[in-house]
């Protein structure tokens, strides 16, 4: 594939043993998401190559110019006509009110541009797993209009409100924040509710960690059952969360409720003895807090700074981009806290599976079989994907990811 001027992304194609053109598009249609779809395609008769045996892309025809598109709808309210203002300047080409963000080049990048550019021009909060679910300016403003501003960081964030099946739960990562899934939502099968819990210090900073993996899991878990009151139960945890999402299973079968799912996206548990130093941990919560910010690349010699820290996430467009100093210091604290909960914790037995995906790209990282023995002695099902610890939750492997997870959540 290569992007050429205008974001069209094209895909080149050599077809193989009675292969068609229609064949190649369903494939690419059921595994990735809307956004990572080709525009066009070319069909060759053979990929050019370098000296060096790789695919030369300088050598690559020049697609055809895109047929021309069908006259947009004009907007038929004022809220449509702020919407396709706003994609027009995000998207840098016209729209109208049946415009298609995904479809005309959008990609999650530009999707946190977006809901950043409605915050900032018409004053209303919206998210990333909204535009997914109403993703042209008509259906958009429909949503926007009809509900109060999304809170993107209350404890309970519901991702897919529809569907009648028992809800995925997907525990936040060690920065507290639940928003990532939403790159699970296009390769769930529709019908599965889909809840992200969230750190309750990104809306309190007054809240505080809590002294034991144990007492998260209940509070977490109150929060849980108020959903859905009985199981089966679906949990999915990304690091921090694969743990939090184990001890609350654990937790969940000690009190005689069904667990069908406990996932875990490349957590493993630490060697018994370690210790969490203060200093350490401080620098590590800042480097995930920088993890959270999309633009404006940030480097700093020596430790990391707060004061420096906090001004760049301020600067960026990530989901904590609206936090003052006080806020994003609890925050701060709350990631560490995570960080020191984490280190000491000790699995507690469990009589499910855990299902494992290892992040086998990692620089540095475990082998898959070395994370898998740190579960003892829990039974695990290991499924490794070519990535690092924190690309899990991009396009590609979260199709994966989620290939792997429907049989389970469509036979509970």
């Amino acid at each position: 594939m290569r992007e050429t001027a205008g974001r069209r992304l094209v895909a080149y194609v050599v077809l193989r043993g009675g292969g068609t053109l229609e064949r190649v598009r369903e494939h690419v249609t059921a595994r990735l998401p809307k956004h990572l779809l080709p525009a066009q395609y070319v069909l060759l008769d053979r990929l050019p190559l370098t000296p060096h045996g790789k695919v030369d892309r300088t050598a690559l025809p020049a697609p055809a110019a895109p047929p021309a598109r069908r006259q947009a709808a004009a907007p038929g309210t004022p809220r449509e006509k702020e919407l396709c203002d706003l994609f027009t300047e995000v998207l840098g080409s016209g729209a109208g009110a049946d415009t298609d963000f995904f479809e005309s080049g959008g990609d999650s990048l530009l999707a946190m541009r977006l809901t950043a550019a409605i915050e900032a021009r018409l004053g209303l909060r919206t998210s990333i797993a909204a535009l997914f679910e109403a993703s042209t300016p008509a259906a958009l403003a429909v949503r926007l209009d009809r509900a109060a501003p999304e809170l993107d960081l209350s404890p309970l964030l519901t991702l897919r409100a529809e569907g009648e099946g028992p809800p995925l739960f997907c525990l936040h990562p060690g920065r507290g924040i639940g928003w990532s899934y939403t790159a699970l939502l296009p390769h769930l099968a529709p019908g599965r509710p889909v809840h992200a819990l969230q750190s309750p210090v990104l809306q309190d900073p007054r809240c505080t960690t809590p002294d034991s993996m144990r007492e998260m899991a209940d509070d977490y878990l109150t929060r849980v059952r108020a959903v859905r009151a009985e199981g089966p139960y679906l949990l999915l945890g990304h690091s921090f969360g694969g743990l939090l999402a184990y001890e609350m299973a654990a937790r969940l079968r000690a009190a005689g409720q069904e667990v069908g799912l406990v996932a875990s996206l490349d957590a493993v548990p630490w060697p018994a003895g370690t210790r969490a130093d203060p200093a350490d941990a401080e620098q590590e919560a800042l480097t995930i807090l920088l993890r959270t910010r999309t633009l404006h690349p940030y480097a700093q010699p020596g430790p990391l700074e707060r004061a420096r820290v906090f001004a760049a996430v301020r600067g960026s467009e990530g989901p904590l981009s609206g936090l003052d100093d006080g806020r994003l210091s609890a925050v701060a604290d709350a990631v560490a806290g995570h960080l020191r909960l984490a280190v000491t914790y000790r699995p507690p037995a469990f009589d499910g599976t855990v299902v494992l995906f290892s992040a086998t790209a990692q620089p540095g990282g475990l082998a898959s079989a070395v994370k898998a023995e740190r579960w003892a002695p829990a039974r695990v099902r290991v499924h490794d994907l070519d990535c690092g610890h924190s690309d899990l939750l991009r396009p590609g492997p979260a199709a994966a990811i989620a290939r792997v997870l429907e049989p389970i959540l469509g036979s509970v």
